[in-house]
């Protein structure tokens, strides 16, 4: 309707020029069809990324992996259709699979989503965080000590309420060196108790899982008997052997079946006819 008006029809050349310089030039262009500038209902807003060389180096985003959103959205040129439909669902939270249910997109498109936003700068992914999980601290934790930056955004971010004196950075630094290999991350908080310094505790993963400060150990659990006559189905009804060759982390398979962590986990790591791997693998 707006392109078929006369005032507009007369601007089509200017219309597609500035997109056409806009994309080439920037990646991402915004023009107003309308007459009156301060129209915001008859905006074009396009952007083009060429992710070909990114997706190479990019690692694939699974099922249960969290996207996190780390930039404004709302002023980015990534703003399209699909983001303006995923971002109401953006908690930092939800898992791939349960945003596109959530959101009825294709979980395809979710991915491409998210994609963009890592792309931009704008977002990241990380496995789920769960009390059950254990984590460990990297090298990266003593870089952190020399960069003013990151210890403010740190602060800030892990905050819990805005009104109270903010974490101090030495206590922030302290909590991260306290995370040690197979130390559950139940345990550590029922003993170091952050929330009593204002601190987040689950920000404070989140952070750390970011900017690389901390790292997740994955569990994957692989079935011994796979040619056997007692097929894993026997067992626990709900699995799969599909799902228990070594290449699918508890993660991936609470995802895909909808069931919680912690019945996953018990059934399988107290049955004899499963092993369980441990691997320091991504977030």
């Amino acid at each position: 309707a707006v392109v078929s008006t006369q005032s507009t029809g007369e601007r089509i050349g200017e219309i597609i020029d500035r997109m056409y310089h806009g994309i080439n030039e920037y990646g991402h262009c915004t023009v107003n069809c309308s007459v009156n500038v301060q129209d915001k209902l008859n905006v074009i807003k396009l952007s083009y990324v060429d992710m070909s060389d990114g997706d190479q180096s990019m690692p694939p985003i699974g099922d249960s992996d969290v996207p996190i959103v780390t930039g404004d959205l709302q002023d980015s040129p990534i703003w399209d259709l699909s983001l303006r439909e995923l971002y109401s669902f953006l908690d930092n939270q939800k898992p791939i699979r349960l945003l596109a249910m959530k959101s009825h997109m294709h979980i395809d498109q979710v991915r491409k989503c998210v994609r963009s936003l890592i792309y931009y700068g704008l977002g990241a992914v990380i496995s789920p965080i769960q009390y059950s999980n254990t984590y460990y601290v990297t090298e990266e934790i003593s870089k952190a000590i020399y960069d003013r930056k990151l210890q403010e955004e740190c602060v800030q971010y892990v905050a819990i309420n805005a009104h109270d004196p903010p974490p101090l950075w030495e206590d922030l630094f302290n909590l991260y060196q306290t995370f040690q290999t197979g130390i559950q991350l139940k345990k550590l908080f029922v003993v170091e108790k952050p929330f009593r310094k204002n601190i987040n505790e689950r920000r404070l993963v989140e952070f750390g899982l970011v900017y690389g400060l901390l790292k997740r150990l994955h569990k994957y659990p692989i079935y011994k008997n796979p040619v056997g006559n007692k097929p894993p189905e026997m067992l626990l009804p709900y699995i799969n052997r599909n799902v228990l060759g070594g290449q699918h982390s508890f993660d991936d398979i609470c995802v895909t079946l909808d069931f919680k962590l912690e019945k996953v986990q018990h059934d399988l790591e107290f049955n004899r006819e499963f092993i369980v791997i441990i691997q320091k693998l991504g977030v």
